[in-house]
Formats: structure tokens, sequence, C-alpha cells
């Protein structure tokens, strides 16, 4: 394809300074302009055989418009050798950022979220990256995300239809393609359909690696290696690398699944937008035995007095009552506030009505067979309503 790259050549208008990468495909050149005080990066594919891909990227990138994704200036698909010009990022790759160490959780709350925005601008379009891994993230010098490298994307069904119509977009059936760690099982079955859910499966990963500097080990999730985080990074995490029907739909949830999570070191205020912004840890037997104890109280007492007429069912359905509104509106009850105890969904928001309801009914249960529902707790676990209903119940600070 031509003589061997080297600095000082020329490229249409534009001249070669330093090599920036080099991939299987082709490698990436720091340029300046000829005529006007501008420089770019070049990628220039190594062969033939890649230059139909090249021109995809270009038109790929022609439709996105976002702040957080590496910008088009120019496509020759036509010159020896072909080129594609897009913005100069100048900076580090998210990749070498994780190489020095996990992130600090505000700064991969950040990342993740202008992350997110060049997806959802990707997306909008009908662009589906399928090659998102953090070599493929970029930092400027102020840290600001571009995403880039879209050598490998595609287009969904309806944009794809519209492009083939024109003449103006080739694909390949029956292909795999992308990073095997960070792709998503519908994408390593050449006959499986990608859509915006498989960008966000690899941004799972992503995530896993920004919070531990590790990559994720069968069903580990972030709290495992990094016991400190905030415990809503684990739903979301599993929320985004789970198979494609109970995966998340699109990266805007992803942003306001990411707005809810707190910061380290906890924040001074426990509760913050109606949700858990900081815990210890899940309150222990003892702790929990106490608030129930309190709360109970003043229905042992209307108890006393409605046995004197015989019944005692009226103080039991009143603390029921009591327990789930109390449970559903705030959170906690009078004796949970007092002991430090709050009770939230896996998520770390309180429970809805549907959830304090069924943890009441299945406490009832487990009170009537002796207790033997709490037995889990002793082990650090959620009692067995609590995994019923999908709450859990949290020492805060």
């Amino acid at each position: 394809m031509g003589e061997a790259l080297e600095a000082g050549r020329h490229l249409g208008e534009w001249t070669l300074e330093a090599e920036l990468g080099r991939g299987a495909n082709g490698s990436v050149w720091r340029a300046r302009h000829k005529a006007l005080p501008r420089s770019a990066a070049l990628k220039v594919p190594h062969d033939q055989g890649v230059t139909a891909r090249l021109a995809r990227e270009g038109r790929l990138l022609e439709r996105i418009e976002s702040e957080h994704v590496v910008g088009l200036l120019g496509l020759d698909p036509d010159h020896d050798p072909p080129y594609l010009v897009m913005e100069l990022v100048e900076g580090n790759s998210l990749r070498q950022r994780l190489e020095q160490g996990p992130l600090e959780p505000s700064e991969a709350r950040r990342i993740l979220t202008e992350i997110c925005h060049g997806l959802a601008a990707a997306h909008a379009q009908g662009v589906i990256h399928r090659d998102l891994k953090p070599e493929n993230v970029l930092l400027d010098s102020e840290g600001r995300v571009r995403v880039a490298d879209f050598g490998l994307g595609a287009l969904a069904a309806e944009a794809a239809h519209e492009l083939l119509a024109s003449g103006s977009l080739q694909t390949r059936e029956g292909s795999v393609v992308g990073t095997l760690r960070y792709m998503a099982p519908e994408a390593r079955d050449p006959r499986g359909e990608v859509d915006q859910r498989t960008d966000l499966y690899a941004l799972g990963v992503i995530l896993f690696e920004a919070l531990t500097g590790e990559a994720p080990c069968g069903g580990e999730v972030p709290s495992d290696v990094r016991p400190e985080l905030d415990p809503r990074w684990d739903p979301l995490y599993r929320s985004l690398c789970a198979r494609l029907p109970q995966r998340l739909e699109s990266a805007e949830k992803v942003v306001e699944r990411l707005s809810g999570i707190g910061d380290l070191p906890c924040a001074p205020d426990a509760i913050e937008a109606g949700a858990v912004r900081c815990v210890k840890a899940s309150a222990g037997p003892f702790l929990r035995g106490f608030a129930l104890a309190l709360d109970l109280l003043p229905f042992v007492a209307l108890a006393v007095v409605t046995l004197r007429w015989g019944r005692g069912l009226p103080a039991l359905g009143a603390f029921v009552i009591y327990d789930v509104l109390a449970t559903a509106i705030a959170g906690k009850t009078v004796g949970k506030h007092l002991c430090g105890v709050q009770v939230t969904d896996s998520e770390g928001r309180p429970p809805t009505l549907a959830q304090a309801f069924q943890r009441a009914a299945m406490r009832l249960v487990s009170l009537g067979a002796f207790g033997l529902g709490y037995l889990p707790t002793l082990a650090g676990r959620r009692a067995f309503h609590d995994a019923f209903a999908g709450t859990q119940v949290l020492a805060r600070d």
C-alpha cells in the first residue's frame, strides 16, 4: 500500500509528525495542516483490505455530534494511503490511567457518566460502537472523556437500512468483532443481533475495572474487591453485565443510576435525595432486635389492654400497618431511627409499598417460626424476609 510511513511525509493537506499508536489494522499519527495552524490525528490502515472499514468509520463518525466523541475532521479513502482525519486529543487513554491503579468513586462516576453521554449521542443516530474498552476512551489534558475508534462500529437495523438503501454503507454479516473481555454474549454469536445494549455490557466491564483496577472474574461484584464502596455500585454493575433481556436499556438510564451513587469518604449526611448515601455494613441481629423491641413496646402495651377483651389481633394489625407505612415512606420506623438503622431496596433507595408489605408479612412468618428467618444475619447475610422482599437493613454512619 505504498511506501512506509514516516515523520515528514505528506498525506494530502497534512504532514505527519509522530506516530501516536499502532494496532492490528492501522496506525494513528499526529499531523499538522500544511497551511493552517491546526493539528489532528490521522488514522491510516496498514493494507488495502481494511480501507472499506476506514471509510465506514468516517461515515459513522459523521453522524455523531458530541463533545464526548472524537470528532471527524476529514476523510480521503482514495488517497494512497487512505486516511481518516480526527480531532487530536492531547492526553492519555483510560487504560493508561488505570495502569496507575483504580479510580476514586467520584472520578469513576464522572468518567462513566461522560462515556454514557458519548454513547447516548452515538446511539441516538443508530451507531453502535461494538469495541468499547479503556483503550478507546481518551482523556484530554483536563480529564474530559472522548470516546474513540468506531472502526468496528455498526448501525442499528433502522439506520443501517437507511444507509444501505442509499448505497453509502456496506456491512458484512455473520462476523464476530470486538475484544473478548468486553464482548456481550450476543456479540459473540455470529448470528446474534446487537443493539445499543451491547455497548452497555462493555461499559459494565469498564465500571468494574475503573473501581477495582482489576478485570471481573466469575460472579464477582465491585464490592468483593473494595468492600467500602457505596452498595449501589454492585446492582448497577449486575444490570450492565446481565444477559440481554435483563440489561439496562439505554445510556441515559445508566446516567440516572450513576447520579444516585455516593462518594468516598462518606458524606456527613446519611440520606440525600431519598436514598442512603453512606453505609457502614449490614445491620447485625442484635441491633435489629433492639430496634424491633423499641417498635413493639407501645403495641405490646396495647395488646395487654386488648387481651382483657379477649383479643390481641388489633395490636398486631396496628403494628403491621405502622411498620409497612413507616418503611415505605421513610425507610425506617422510630425504633430503627433511634438505632441508626435503615431499610432500603437493593439499590439503596427506600422500599416500595409492595416491598414493605411483603417484608412485613414474611417477617411475621419468620417470627412465628421462632425467629429462624433471622439466622442468616448471624453470618452477615440478609434475613429471610429481606431476601424475599428484595430489601436490606443497613447501619448508617
